[in-house]
Formats: C-alpha cells, sequence, structure tokens
C-alpha cells in the first residue's frame, strides 16, 4: 500500500519520470529513478537489492549541465550509442497512459533492466 498515487521524480530542477506509484517502482524507470529505489531500506529479510552509487562530477544547482541534467552521473549513458546525446534535451516518452519518462535511452533498453528489488521465495520444511 502506498501513501501517495502520483509520484514526480525529480534532479536539480528537471522532472525524470512521473507516473502512477505503482509504476514508477517497477521498470522500465529513469537512470535516476532506479539509483533513488536502490537507496530505500528494505525491512523484508528475504528482498534483494541492487546497489547503485552514482558517480561522476555533481553539477552545480545554480548552473546545471546543458541537456539531461543527470548527464554528469548517469549510470546508463554508456548504453547509448553516442553518450553526447545527453547533452541535448531528452525526449518524453509515454510508457504508459499516466507514466512518462524523459531520457534518451530508449523505452526498448529500459525494460530491459532488472527490478531494483527482488523477493526471495522461502521454503520452509516441515
Amino acid at each position: 500500500m502506498f501513501f501517495f498515487d502520483y509520484v514526480c521524480v525529480m534532479y536539480l530542477g528537471q522532472i525524470m519520470e512521473l507516473g502512477p506509484a505503482e509504476e514508477i517502482y517497477a521498470p522500465p524507470y529513469h537512470p535516476y529513478t532506479e539509483a533513488l529505489l536502490s537507496a530505500v531500506p528494505i525491512p523484508d529479510p528475504s528482498a534483494e537489492r541492487k546497489s547503485i552509487r552514482l558517480t561522476g562530477v555533481v553539477p552545480s544547482a545554480i548552473d546545471p549541465p546543458a541537456g539531461c541534467r543527470l548527464n554528469t552521473r548517469c549510470p546508463r549513458r554508456n548504453m547509448l550509442p553516442d553518450p553526447d546525446i545527453c547533452l541535448t534535451n531528452p525526449p518524453w516518452q509515454e510508457v504508459h497512459r499516466d507514466h512518462r519518462i524523459c531520457c534518451h535511452l530508449a523505452l526498448d533498453e529500459l525494460r530491459k533492466m532488472d527490478p531494483v528489488f527482488s523477493i526471495k521465495e522461502v521454503l520452509y520444511a516441515g
């Protein structure tokens, strides 16, 4: 159960992803959303979580970089044929009717991402 219905993920004042809460927690998601989700503590001991740590230069919020604001730290930038495209404004891509991602990576590539969270099936002998 969520305490909210709709989520807007922002980085340095730029909206990266927006949509219904239940869709934001599963691929496809923006690389920044993926990194944020990997930092969420999970109280379930059977849950596994990917660890994603953003590296690179942290840009100035007063003078943000051109194009995608995440371009100096994006962990998925190397998946693009030309990573310099991130220096231009990314397009909005519609995942579903109310779910949109602002990224140069194609939705097909974003859909290939493994979920950040997964629950191990625990079998009890009895």
